[in-house]
């Protein structure tokens, strides 16, 4: 179709496609905007992670923006910085890595697939280690899930992993052995506080 139209010296530059922005949205943006991250914020993105999408448009329509830079100058009161807990999903391994590795162990990432996230070398051995996380309240304690949710609801074996890593949404830290909670996909990790970590070492 698009070929079609070009045939027919038809102006298609309004059309969106799966797009929620159009090309003319977007000269307008890097005309008026100072940074890459203002022109993402104009065309209704808000996401940073769009930048290098809403770059290579650019790039495809020959637009100059050489006058944009990738970042806004850092805000001098928090650095520019704000953590946020809807992301913990994504940090809880990197946290617990971080942790192991601060109380002086080797920690290894494993090759995908696996059922476990990390491995982590202490004096008795290798641990497999799960880490889970939650934001999901259940009165004064937080409700994790120990089960993979691919299609339906799987716990793991004991022959899978060693013990779950669990981070809840006050970052408090727990280390549990599968043995301990083995078949249960879910607990309140309220009732498991012989389980929980310094926060740091």
């Amino acid at each position: 179709m698009r070929s079609r139209a070009d045939r027919l010296g038809l102006d298609y530059r309004h059309f969106r496609g799966q797009r929620r922005w159009t090309d003319d949205g977007l000269r307008a943006a890097i005309a008026a905007a100072g940074t890459w991250s203002d022109v993402v914020q104009m065309l209704g993105l808000g996401d940073s992670s769009a930048i290098a999408r809403v770059k290579g448009h650019a790039a495809r329509l020959d637009l100059d923006a050489s006058h944009l830079r990738v970042l806004q100058p850092a805000d001098t009161t928090n650095g520019g910085f704000e953590p946020d807990i809807a992301r913990l999903d994504r940090a809880g391994s990197l946290l617990a890595a971080a942790w192991f590795t601060l109380c002086g162990h080797d920690v290894s990432w494993p090759l995908e697939p696996s059922r476990y996230d990390l491995l982590v070398c202490i004096d008795m051995g290798i641990r497999r280690v799960q880490v889970k996380t939650t934001t999901t309240r259940a009165g004064d304690t937080w409700k994790v899930y120990l089960s993979s949710s691919r299609r339906e609801r799987r716990t793991y074996d004991p022959d899978e992993i060693d013990d779950f890593f669990i981070v809840d949404g006050d970052l408090a830290y727990y280390l549990i052995p599968v043995v301990a909670v083995g078949g249960l996909q879910a607990i309140h990790v309220g009732g498991y506080d012989q389980y929980r970590l310094s926060r740091v070492p």
